[in-house]
């Protein structure tokens, strides 16, 4: 493994040898990948709301922000404000290393939990003993084994990233939480009442309930439903080519149908003067990734223009399941849907569990796009499919709930406080 920022592994080699000798208590500890990322000057727009709570009732709070050590994922600029992780993950990538090595490489998912909970207990001896945190707040619930042996009379808490759906093997999948948020008796933050409903209805075990699923909403701008014009025959196409070396296979079958099916219709979009935006996903990396190639004159790559303002220029919006299609619904955007791929199929997800309401306008062979873009070109048709979309997407993404999120921080805060008689203080 070659390390590629040399910078932050010193600074966070430098803050993790520190904490063996000295104390560090905070009221609330943020735990992110630099790969979320997106906003100005490397801004987490996830986190922000939630920092910001914490400046306004003076808690005393960290960041912390972990990597790809490859740097598979170098195209995300690292936050000014957050402390880098890399020391720590460099560290269990070692013990991984070792316990493979002289033990049972682990397979099943109680085998993973036990090997990630006997490092954590040896990462906490060696660095965080003098560590304490009220509250963790990570996404994808990153590293909350060692957050719960750190301090095991801590929230714990997984906020929402992406999409929440039963079959999801971090969520819910055949009845059941995964081990490492039932084990370590995890609370789920999510965006809104679908994805609370889901996990709630879908768990047999009684894990996910009202008390530990919080819908405290999102972080984005409330846009009201667009007047978009018929006229404008952009389409954008958003990606989802990613460098995880896993997908190796997926990402060639991906490129593969992509190709095909502007190939095939590549004579009607050039003829009806429709133009195709295509949208790399925002983790997608040259270096690592297969490329796409189309090269037509009514293709352009855009991966430079912030997605909301893209979504505002264009009169439809194309994937195969990508969550900007959530974004495109709250302004009334239409998406296309391409069910063409078992992978990465809207079936069961979007149109099934979400129920998405424009059923008859999914790609299933090359020339449904075609069909399906004569449709849309009746004005009529195609505002209905507006107001459509524009409707469903109320129940999914519920704006940021401040009042909710503050008053479940100064609850756990003010209990751990009192139970250990310190005032918080602002970072």
């Amino acid at each position: 493994m070659i390390i590629k920022d040399w910078k932050n592994m010193f600074s966070s080699m430098l803050y993790f040898l520190k904490l063996i000798f000295v104390r560090k208590d905070y009221d609330v500890t943020f735990v992110s990948s630099a790969y979320f990322n997106r906003g100005d000057k490397g801004e987490n727009l996830l986190l922000k709301p939630m920092i910001n709570s914490c400046k306004k009732h003076k808690l005393k709070y960290i960041v912390f922000e972990d990597t790809d050590l490859k740097g598979l994922y170098d195209n995300f600029n690292r936050s000014s404000e957050a402390l880098p992780f890399d020391f720590i993950s460099l560290i269990q990538i070692i013990l991984r290393k070792f316990f493979n090595l002289f033990f049972i490489k682990p397979e099943l998912e109680s085998e993973l939990y036990k090997r990630e909970y006997k490092i954590s207990k040896i990462i906490k001896r060696l660095f965080f003993n003098k560590f304490r945190s009220d509250v963790y707040i990570t996404l994808l619930f990153n590293n909350v084994t060692l957050w719960r042996s750190i301090n095991p009379d801590a929230c714990v808490v997984d906020y929402q990233h992406g999409i929440i759906f039963d079959g999801h093997d971090r969520y819910v999948k055949d009845g059941q939480p995964p081990m490492i948020k039932l084990s370590n008796n995890i609370v789920t933050m999510v965006y809104g009442d679908t994805f609370k409903n889901i996990l709630i209805n879908n768990d047999k075990s009684n894990f996910y309930n009202d008390k530990n699923v919080i819908k405290v909403g999102l972080n984005k701008s409330n846009n009201p439903q667009k007047n978009l014009s018929k006229t404008n025959k952009n389409i954008l196409f958003t990606l989802q080519i990613t460098p995880d070396e896993a997908y190796k296979d997926v990402n060639e079958n991906y490129i593969k149908i992509v190709e095909e099916l502007i190939a095939k219709n590549a004579e009607f979009l050039s003829s009806n003067d429709y133009k195709i935006i295509l949208r790399h996903h925002p983790r997608y990396s040259s270096k690592h990734c297969p490329t796409i190639n189309c090269k037509y004159g009514f293709v352009d790559f855009d991966n430079i223009t912030p997605i909301a303002e893209l979504l505002d220029s264009v009169h439809l919006h194309m994937t195969f399941n990508s969550t900007s299609a959530f974004e495109a619904s709250e302004i009334g955007l239409p998406t296309i849907f391409i069910g063409m791929f078992k992978e990465m199929s809207p079936n069961e997800i979007f149109l099934n569990q979400y129920s998405y309401p424009l059923r008859d306008y999914v790609v299933n062979e090359y020339k449904d796009l075609e069909n399906i873009l004569k449709k849309l070109s009746k004005e009529s048709a195609y505002n209905n499919c507006c107001n459509d979309v524009y409707i469903w997407s109320k129940d999914l993404y519920s704006n940021f709930d401040e009042i909710v999120f503050e008053n479940f921080l100064l609850e756990k805060t003010n209990i751990r406080n009192s139970n250990h008689g310190r005032k918080t203080y602002q970072k």
